[in-house]
């Protein structure tokens, strides 16, 4: 195995490192927006709509605060704090769009169970958001 080689075997190895440490993030952070959505719909009294606002924006910094300092802690991007998580909302809020859309497209073209379609959208949604979040909110290039 020459040089080249090694680094593209590092290279693809920190990819998965990253993947792997993404989704047990967003798998956090999906317990974390639900079980703020039931609790402040149905033990405060909110609003559904106020709740999953509530949710969705702590998921959302959740998501970026364990992201920035574990998943890409590795990453050398010298912006300040608050770009980057101004462009992790970006992309979060991208991605609650391609959710949405497959959702609907899935329920009311394909009948797929409204379930079913939300699982089937939150990993579409979570690959591309995983892109687009190492390498343009966390500069890190592969």
């Amino acid at each position: 195995m020459d040089l080249s080689d090694q680094n593209k075997k590092n290279r693809i190895s920190l990819f998965a490192k990253h993947a792997v440490k993404y989704y047990i993030v967003g798998a956090i952070g999906v317990l974390v927006n639900l079980g703020l959505l039931y609790s402040l719909t149905e033990f405060v009294g909110l609003w559904y709509l106020v709740s999953y606002i509530i949710a969705i924006s702590v998921s959302i910094t959740l998501n970026f605060t364990f992201n920035k300092f574990w998943t890409f802690r590795d990453s050398k991007n010298s912006q300040r704090t608050i770009v980057i998580y101004l462009k992790f909302v970006g992309v979060s809020l991208l991605g609650m769009g391609i959710q949405l859309g497959s959702v609907y497209l899935l329920v009311e073209s394909l009948l797929v169970y409204y379930m079913l379609a939300a699982l089937i959208s939150i990993g579409i949604a979570s690959g591309i958001n995983f892109i687009i979040n190492r390498r343009w909110t966390f500069g890190i290039r592969f």
